[in-house]
């Protein structure tokens, strides 16, 4: 796996940023996972993925505005999804990407956002690491 394309002192802010993003999705989007997803494929995505510092330094909205995605930040929490869940999604998805240099492109192509939320149980009792080396095994290293 190749190194991490940005310095470990963005990780934390990123990290926080996608959480803060899929909540804005979910609070605001009916098709949430479908727009995960479409966040994770997009350029901007690609960019932050490169390390590229504009890219980096992006707020949630304005990430949101560039992919075209209308969000009111003051919309309530949705029944519809576990913000916790959501919250773990994206510590998995930004931890993965950074760990083990993977595209955005090709964790989300590998685990959606919807399968990645229905195994959210099993795997939560794993710390983030261990979680993310058994997500390696089961879609990366068991296909042919």
């Amino acid at each position: 796996m190749m190194k991490p394309a940005y310095p470990e002192s963005y990780l934390e802010s990123i990290r926080i940023k996608i959480k803060y993003l899929f909540r804005l999705i979910a609070r605001n989007c009916p098709d949430t996972f479908e727009r995960i997803k479409q966040y994770m494929e997009c350029e901007y995505r690609t960019y932050m993925d490169m390390g590229n510092p504009l890219y980096l330094n992006k707020s949630p909205k304005q990430i949101l505005g560039s992919m075209g995605i209308a969000i009111s930040p003051e919309k309530e929490i949705s029944g519809a999804y576990d913000e916790f869940i959501l919250d773990w999604m994206a510590d998995i998805y930004t931890c993965m990407q950074w760990e083990y240099g993977l595209a955005s492109s090709e964790i989300v192509e590998k685990i959606p956002p919807e399968r990645l939320y229905r195994i959210y149980n099993p795997l939560r009792e794993a710390s983030l690491k261990n979680g993310m080396e058994k997500l390696l095994k089961i879609f990366w290293e068991n296909k042919e």
